[in-house]
């Protein structure tokens, strides 16, 4: 009788994607953390006080375990000799540790006097407690997110060699960029009850990634019990005798700086990105948001599809020439023009496509694969001295190019703005306090519901024009642009009747006017007439206009998008289009007791300049490298397959 040969664990189809899910989701709570608080600029400025440069040095210090340790190299140290479990569970640890500090760093329990408080304010008092304690906690984070990405990636090799890795390596990728473009997403929209909601929600989901990796840590004891798989690839290794071979090469050199340029172009652009929108376009926070998170989603689904040109087409040097070419047009459009946002937003992803697919592939055709290993832990040190230098950069060129006002109206001055009418007078003064005098600027007008730090009830964007004393009027309530409001203010003042205007091949149809009833979550639901089921089953544009049924007057109108099913049947999240419209009376701006600030929008246009010339500089790089190729032949140009 023959024995049945018991089938290994990671011989299971099952086990293998159980495994893939769970460190995706790990890897994913990392890359939702590492974006989580790019829409939160404007609030970590407002509510802790920071400077563009205090923020832009809060987000570098992310990258200082890379610059300063060699994390890139002592990770992989660190790994080999103390193996995947123990490794991955300390460095992960690190990430929920690091999280929940920089939360903790933001939160009224610290700022009111706690633990660590004073300690932080004992030393470089020039700087924040709030500053220091944050940027120590996303410093952690950092140290334990860059090594854990490493063990997570030897874990799909572990378990997929042999059979689908390639697959599974990029659904791993995939699913951690997922978790990036939801936090652009889900961020803005966490900031309820207090602003740091959102901030206390990453840090969640960083212990919950622990969680799943201590599940998967008994998955592999029990497969190590099984068989022992070596996943050390000695061409992964980072040898320092190496270094002399590469740095005299010139291809090596070129694509390094590539690399370097091109990356510090966009993951240092993602931090400030949703501010630049809601300082630029006066976009509410969840579309700047949203409009952000289309770059992630778009390399999702198009680095695949370069990386398949890659390797069946060739062509990677002009692939990396075409990327470098798009960063400075998406870049330039940012800072020269007011065009529609999400057109640059959809360049970048492109680009952020094209560069990454046949970059990486690149470097295995230049170095030998015996001095693998040491290139890509040579090109990520170098790429980490961008990421930890331009953010600092960004921020100091947004503080130097942007003459500071900011007013707080506390509830008595504003009481008398609600006895003048909403009228306010303001005065523009630069940092030596001289007026800025006979000048044309934006300020932004925010409401507070009770408080300075407490729910923004309305918020709006005025273009003024200063006198000779640097003097402006303006009237609350009556912005050139309204950009956000508390819609479930709105909601308590019923009756209204609703209009919804849909739009389909420039032909406008009126096809509801009636009753108007908003549930909690506000939502409207109805239901379209029979006439225009010619629509039905459509994603149409147009917009919804409420009035007062009792004087008829307007007092809402946005511009929306939304889908009717085959029933006809209408769902619209009020307050999430393009805000055309809103009376301020029926939002209680001329009554009760409110607080407001008056700011002037940051003006990103040297900022996104600094940035196109990073692109610019990756071009050259690009150019170089592709002219170098033809003298070396080292076959860039072929496609990878014909290379094996």
């Amino acid at each position: 009788m023959v024995a049945k040969i018991k089938k290994k664990l990671h011989e299971s189809k099952a086990a293998r994607w159980v495994v893939l899910i769970v460190v995706s989701f790990a890897m994913a709570t990392n890359y939702y953390f590492y974006d989580a608080l790019a829409p939160l600029a404007d609030l970590i400025r407002m509510n802790l006080g920071f400077s563009s440069t205090e923020y832009g040095f809060f987000i570098s210090a992310y990258s200082i375990p890379n610059v300063f340790l060699a994390m890139a190299v002592l990770g992989g140290i660190i790994l080999d000799r103390i193996g995947i479990r123990i490794t991955g569970f300390s460095f992960i640890f690190l990430m929920g540790l690091g999280g929940t500090i920089t939360a903790y760093g933001a939160s009224d329990a610290f700022l009111s006097g706690g633990v660590g408080y004073n300690f932080m304010n004992s030393f470089l008092t020039g700087y924040s407690p709030a500053l220091k304690m944050m940027s120590l906690g996303f410093f952690i984070f950092g140290l334990g997110a860059e090594t854990s990405i490493v063990v997570l990636s030897k874990v799909i090799v572990k378990w997929f060699k042999g059979r689908e890795l390639a697959l599974a390596l990029g659904l791993n990728l995939a699913i951690g960029r997922l978790g990036a473009a939801l936090a652009f997403t889900m961020s803005p929209r966490l900031i309820y009850p207090e602003w740091t909601t959102a901030i206390w929600f990453g840090a969640m989901l960083l212990w919950l990634g622990l969680l799943a990796f201590l599940f998967y840590m008994f998955m592999d004891l029990k497969l190590d019990r099984q068989v022992k798989i070596n996943v050390k690839d000695p061409e992964d290794e980072f040898k320092w005798k190496d270094l002399k071979d590469l740095v005299t090469n010139r291809s090596v050199i070129y694509i390094t700086l590539l690399c370097v340029t091109f990356y510090s172009a966009v993951f240092p652009f993602l931090k400030f990105a949703p501010d630049l929108l809601m300082n630029k376009f006066s976009m509410p926070r969840a579309l700047a948001g949203d409009v952000t998170s289309y770059l992630m989603y778009g390399t999702i689904l198009l680095t695949p599809l370069f990386g398949w040109v890659a390797d069946n087409k060739g062509k990677s040097a002009t692939l990396m020439y075409l990327g470098s070419a798009l960063l400075i047009i998406a870049h330039l459009m940012f800072a020269k023009t007011y065009i529609e946002p999400r057109i640059p937003i959809v360049l970048l992803g492109i680009a952020f496509s094209l560069v990454p697919a046949a970059m990486w592939p690149a470097v295995t055709k230049i170095v030998r694969q015996s001095k693998l290993g040491t290139a890509y832990g040579f090109m990520f040190s170098v790429q980490n001295i961008g990421l930890w230098f331009f953010p600092l950069l960004i921020g100091f060129v947004l503080d130097t190019s942007n003459p500071f006002y900011r007013t707080e109206i506390g509830t008595l001055e504003f009481t008398g703005i609600q006895q003048d009418d909403l009228q306010y007078r303001g005065k523009y003064i630069n940092r030596k306090g001289e007026p800025n005098a006979n000048m044309s600027i934006h300020v932004n007008v925010s409401v507070f519901e009770d408080s300075i730090s407490g729910n923004v009830i309305w918020r709006e964007v005025h273009m003024v024009e200063t006198n000779a004393g640097g003097e402006f009027d303006m009237h609350f309530g009556h912005g050139d642009v309204i950009s956000n409001v508390d819609f479930s203010q709105l909601i308590e003042h019923v009756p209204y009747r609703a209009e919804i205007i849909a739009t389909r091949r420039s032909q406008e149809a009126r096809i509801y006017d009636g009753r108007f009833e908003a549930d909690r979550e506000g939502y409207f639901k109805t239901r379209v007439d029979q006439a225009y089921s010619h629509l039905y089953e459509n994603t149409l544009r147009g917009s919804i206009t409420l009035y007062d049924e009792d004087s008829g007057s307007r007092v809402w109108q946005e511009n929306i998008r939304f889908f009717l099913d085959e029933q006809g049947s209408i769902k619209l999240p009020m307050g999430y289009g393009r805000l055309v419209f809103a009376d301020p009376v029926y939002f209680g701006l001329d009554e009760g007791m409110h607080q407001a600030e008056v700011i002037k929008p940051l003006d990103y246009t040297n900022a996104m300049l600094v940035f196109s010339l990073l692109g610019f500089i990756g071009l050259v790089f690009a150019f170089l490298l592709k002219r170098e190729d033809k003298t070396s032949g080292y076959g860039l140009e072929r496609p990878n397959k014909d290379m094996d």
